[in-house]
């Protein structure tokens, strides 16, 4: 039998264990940075998408501008909600927080739909791009330069180089608007579910995120003293035997901020003793404190006429009579 096998991996699996350390840590600062990113993001897009719809119109291709309106209010909304994020987070309030978890869903929605409308419009509008590009290009100055240190070549593209370079830049553009697609599907889901995440830490009493929401400045680690406070003993003080005489071996019981706890003098002589009757096993148990029969308010032993046995005497068969002694039983 082979006994040299590692033993099986205990605990969770290793993207079980990853989300665990992520949520034992407090999400806040990640929501902020991701939400403040994809604002500005979405913002860069909404000019660069306005600035195209000048040149749309100027160029004859009202197709183009609809589309460029369209795109550019739908990352200014994006823009919006993520920067309310980015302060909902800020401000760590709970129903702000709420809001923008599943304001993040919509904005997550917008932007792949903008995602689509941008791949479905690449191709749809192929000529209308190309032909756009090729009047922009046309007699436009180039510089082409070969290598780091190589030589430069500065000259002006004629209509059929701008449009063999228009399709190139159109073929280059196809794939990457198909990647930056995919790209935004599993960053604005991910965005999404953190901000989830974040909003069930503020849920939590015990998670990082409240550290600094609870109504105590003396905090453990991560946990509010709200949700766990100390043990405080129900006994009141006594004003004797505290622990800070020299014999030791009683407590303080701290009142603070109420004030010093009350002082009472002990009671004069010793405490009271209570002492149990010792048992006689030839007695029956005694009813003290019955008010009757034998025994009756601690009275002692029985009496011979109060023993209902005591009218028969039992001799001793097998002892002999002294000498002298009758023999025969009286």
């Amino acid at each position: 039998m082979n006994n040299t096998r590692p033993p099986p991996p205990v605990g969770s699996p290793p993207s079980y264990a990853f989300v665990g350390r992520v949520y034992r840590s407090n999400l806040r600062p990640v929501v902020v940075i991701l939400a403040l990113m994809s604002g500005v993001w979405s913002i860069a897009r909404y000019i660069d998408l306005f600035r195209e719809i000048n040149i749309d119109k100027h160029q004859g291709f009202p197709k183009l501008a609809t589309f460029s309106i369209v795109l550019g209010a739908m990352y200014a909304a994006v823009a919006a909600i993520e920067f309310f994020g980015a302060a909902a987070a800020g401000l760590q309030r709970l129903p702000l927080v709420r809001l923008y978890a599943f304001l993040s869903v919509l904005s997550a929605l917008v932007t792949i739909v903008a995602g689509f409308v941008t791949v479905v419009t690449h191709f749809t509008l192929k000529n209308d791009m190309i032909n756009e590009c090729t009047n922009l290009t046309t007699g436009a100055d180039v510089d082409f330069r070969w290598g780091l240190f190589g030589p430069s070549v500065h000259e002006q593209l004629t209509q059929e180089q701008a449009n063999d370079w228009c399709h190139r830049a159109w073929d280059h553009d196809s794939w990457s608007d198909i990647v930056s697609l995919l790209l935004v599907i599993v960053l604005m889901g991910l965005f999404s579910a953190i901000a989830f995440a974040y909003y069930h830490q503020l849920l939590d009493p015990t998670s990082p995120a409240n550290a600094f929401r609870a109504p105590t400045n003396n905090l453990g680690a991560g946990t509010g003293a709200y949700y766990n406070p100390t043990y405080v003993s129900s006994l009141p003080h006594l004003g004797y035997n505290d622990g800070n005489d020299n014999g030791g071996g009683g407590y303080n019981t701290t009142y603070a901020p109420y004030g010093a706890a009350p002082q009472y003098a002990p009671p004069p002589g010793p405490p009271p003793q209570f002492r149990e009757p010792e048992p006689d096993d030839g007695k029956l148990p005694e009813y003290v404190g019955a008010g009757y029969g034998v025994g009756a308010h601690g009275t002692g032993g029985a009496k011979k006429g109060d023993d209902p046995f005591a009218d028969f005497e039992e001799h001793d068969v097998t002892s002999r009579p002294r000498p002298g002694e009758n023999e025969t039983f009286r």
